[in-house]
């Protein structure tokens, strides 16, 4: 849930109407001055706790504190303006730690020690996005699986409900 400031500023003949959206997490308890990401138009806000408090008022000649993080014109064809144009919007810098940058792990085998059937790489006979359906023969499909569920079976380390 984020707030917007909806310009309507008369530009060249033309209503800028721009969105310009202000996320919540920046925006939560704030004062200052936001440009307009379209027409440049300066308003004045104060949000507390997520809520307009005061604003949006337009200051003239003043310069911004900040930038929309993303806007819109949706009554021209949702052309937009995303995170990172310089002197429209702000970059997003919120991005996830460096130890969820890796590669997604392969699981072949559920918590129980039984097969899963959506590891990759699906053989061409899985069909569209490895779907066996209800019938999944597991020794023809993978060999190698098998063999380690034959395995781990003999150990001891599958279990039941």
């Amino acid at each position: 849930m984020c707030d917007i400031i909806w310009c309507k500023k008369e530009k060249d003949g033309k209503v800028c109407d721009t969105v310009n959206y202000l996320d919540p997490y920046c925006f939560w308890n704030w004062e200052g001055k936001i440009a307009c990401a379209e027409c440049g138009t300066v308003y004045y806000i104060h949000m507390i706790q997520g809520h307009m408090y005061e604003g949006p008022d337009e200051k003239a000649g003043e310069k911004p504190d900040i930038y929309p993080l993303y806007a819109d014109k949706p009554n021209d064809g949702y052309s937009n303006y995303l995170p990172g144009i310089e002197g429209r919007t702000r970059p997003y810098t919120c991005l996830p730690r460096h130890i969820y940058l890796g590669k997604a792990d392969m699981v072949k085998f559920s918590a129980r020690g039984r097969p899963v059937r959506g590891w990759r790489p699906q053989p061409p006979s899985a069909g569209v996005a490895g779907s066996h359906g209800y019938f999944w023969d597991i020794e023809k499909l993978s060999p190698e699986v098998w063999a380690e569920y034959l395995e781990r079976l003999a150990k001891g380390e599958v279990k039941d409900w």
